[in-house]
């Protein structure tokens, strides 16, 4: 059975931390203790993890588990299979997003404000500026209830990036903002 996403979070994370128990390494990667224990096992048998045993002071015996030369060998190739996939995902996503973009400006629309987070502001605008779209990012806001702070007049269109299509009444009669200016992103 070839190595999963989980495989990879563990082994990366005996890579970087001194993991010393089952808690602390689901801690450590958000996994449950119950996948952890499964995922440890299927390493630990396929001698991609040990357990090595070492002591803190010399009362106590300590154990933790560690990367078998194999293990680093198999993280490296899980990392770049892992990288390929999530650029494959960003790929389609950008596609995605520029088709969407193209047919909002083909709308007649050339000036944004964009409301959502800004990590989607950020990508939304490099996509504008790699395609070369004939868009312009006014202004970026996180809350559409703040729309009204910006004056109409900058902007033809609000792209929302978390409003359905069907919440469009609704943000129009809570906003006063006209129908034909909230755009759905997806």
């Amino acid at each position: 059975m070839p190595l999963s996403t989980n495989d990879f979070h563990i082994l990366d994370a005996l890579d970087a931390e001194e993991i010393t128990s089952q808690r602390q390494l689901s801690d450590y990667t958000g996994i449950s203790m119950g996948q952890v224990n499964y995922v440890l096992k299927r390493l630990l048998d396929k001698g991609l993890v040990k357990i090595g045993n070492f002591q803190r002071n010399p009362k106590k015996i300590g154990y933790a588990y560690l990367l078998t030369p194999k293990g680093f060998e198999a993280k490296s190739k899980i990392a770049v299979r892992f990288v390929m996939t999530q650029l494959k995902k960003y790929n389609v996503l950008q596609e995605r997003l520029a088709k969407r973009l193209g047919e909002i400006s083909k709308m007649g629309v050339n000036r944004i404000v964009f409301v959502g987070p800004g990590m989607v502001y950020e990508f939304v605008d490099s996509i504008i500026e790699i395609k070369g779209l004939n868009l312009k990012v006014e202004g970026h806001i996180t809350d559409v209830f703040r729309l009204n702070e910006i004056p109409e007049k900058r902007y033809e269109a609000a792209l929302l990036f978390d409003e359905e299509a069907a919440g469009i009444k609704r943000l129009t009669a809570e906003t006063g903002i006209p129908e034909e200016k909230l755009i759905p992103l997806w």
